[in-house]
């Protein structure tokens, strides 16, 4: 029983400094639907606990009823979510407020209830994790109502500089102003240029399955162009076996494939 004692005692001045501690704030934010449940207000579960909230004068508002203000910061408010650890037979609820960036601030007792109706229970349990907050008197201290004011000062010892195109220099510890020679460069991206030929000779289509293939006046076929998901567009392949596509554009047939590296363009006058 001695060992009990000072556990509960510890309990309640937690409970206690954390009901202080909401007045560092302007807001609680309730959400429509608690993560928890299935539905927008199950339960009546966002209508009670902003009831609740509203009965210790708690500035309370609903997620989707903000303030310009709030909108702008968001660290004015705290942010209630209900977790629920209820099973078959016992509904089990705490409330929990949260700041701006995700710390929990405040964390009620455990409310409990084992009536059999939904409603009810959840109803008894909420009640039950918020009855510490029904002797509570809310009053606004303004201590939230600062925007955090973030120093980049030390952060450029971080980042890498750019010096030029070819030159990188990698942050480190060395002091400042001592250069440091980066350990490998980056190989610079081939600048591909399209070599544009142009084509005198007709070409005659034949259509096949799925394409056609291309003759010349021989008759010779030259090359074979397969339909794909787009019009007008063709995957192509050359009796050499130099593979591409075939397009067309403003009314001009265009075969387009690599040579090694360097893209060509070739234009073709392909008679249909």
């Amino acid at each position: 029983m001695k060992k009990i004692v000072p556990f509960l005692m510890l309990a309640f001045c937690a409970n206690f400094y954390g009901q202080d501690v909401i007045n560092d704030y302007k807001y609680v934010v309730v959400p429509t639907q608690f993560e928890s449940f299935k539905s927008p207000n199950q339960y009546k579960s966002s209508t009670l606990v902003k009831y609740l909230l509203a009965e210790s004068k708690v500035n309370v508002l609903y997620s989707n009823q903000l303030p310009s203000e709030l909108n702008l910061n968001r660290c004015l408010a705290l942010y209630a979510k209900l977790k629920d650890d209820s099973n078959m037979f016992t509904t089990k609820i705490t409330l929990i407020l949260e700041d701006c960036s995700g710390k929990e601030v405040y964390t009620s007792i455990e409310g409990t209830s084992k009536q059999k109706e939904y409603d009810a229970s959840y109803s008894e349990a909420i009640r039950a994790a918020m009855k510490s907050l029904s002797r509570y008197s809310y009053t606004y201290t303004g201590a939230s109502s600062k925007l955090v004011e973030v120093s980049y000062q030390n952060d450029v010892k971080n980042l890498p500089t750019v010096q030029n195109k070819d030159e990188v220099v990698i942050a480190t510890n060395a002091p400042i102003g001592q250069k440091v020679e980066p350990e490998a460069k980056e190989k610079a991206s081939p600048v591909v240029e399209a070599q544009k030929v142009q084509s005198q000779e007709n070409l005659y289509a034949q259509e096949i399955l799925n394409g056609y293939q291309l003759v010349d006046s021989s008759p010779k076929i030259v090359m074979k162009i397969l339909k794909t998901s787009q019009p007008n567009v063709f995957l192509a392949e050359e009796t050499s076996g130099i593979k591409g596509s075939v397009y067309t554009k403003d009314g001009v047939w265009y075969f387009e494939y690599y040579e090694g590296e360097v893209l060509k363009v070739k234009s073709l006058n392909i008679k249909f």
